[in-house]
């Protein structure tokens, strides 16, 4: 999960739980209220619904997240459903807002490397450390030959 999506998410995770809280606000204040003045059960009823979708969502979403985003390919099914369930719950709150923009962002992220003028991608199953990868950008320009073993030696040397 790249760190665009992951702030998404957690933003989205983050006014999720605001909802709920001013859901549970909500209930209290209508049972503190007299009687005569409060709305149709309907409302309640459809509150205490909405507050136990919401809260499954919110569990979902913290799993999703959960390992700073390390298995959300694993854990993709539980986020489809939370944006499903919140999608059908409200469509135009914050956090279902912030889990659709979090759809179109690309889990891979693409380095443009300046020397070669070719785009390398890194999958996050990939993702070295920076002296990993200038050991890869070594080898490889060791066996194209536009570096002898020699200066590979020294550069090496010189990471290390």
């Amino acid at each position: 999960m790249n760190k665009t999506k992951k702030w998404l998410l957690i933003f989205a995770t983050i006014f999720l739980l605001l909802g709920i809280a001013y859901d549970i606000f909500y209930i209290v204040t209508y049972f503190q209220t007299p009687s005569a003045y409060r709305p149709a059960v309907f409302y309640i009823v459809w509150e205490f619904i909405s507050l136990a979708f919401m809260i499954s969502v919110l569990v979902m979403m913290i799993y999703v997240l959960w390992g700073n985003g390390k298995y959300f390919k694993e854990r993709y099914r539980y986020f489809v459903t939370s944006l499903i369930i919140s999608i059908c719950l409200n469509l135009f709150s914050v956090s279902t807002i912030l889990m659709i923009i979090s759809i179109y962002f690309n889990d891979s992220i693409f380095i443009f490397n300046k020397e070669d003028k070719n785009v390398v991608d890194i999958t996050p199953e990939n993702n070295y450390s920076e002296k990993e990868q200038k050991i890869q950008q070594l080898r490889k320009m060791r066996e194209e030959g536009k570096i002898t073993e020699e200066q590979f030696q020294q550069e090496l040397m010189k990471l290390l």
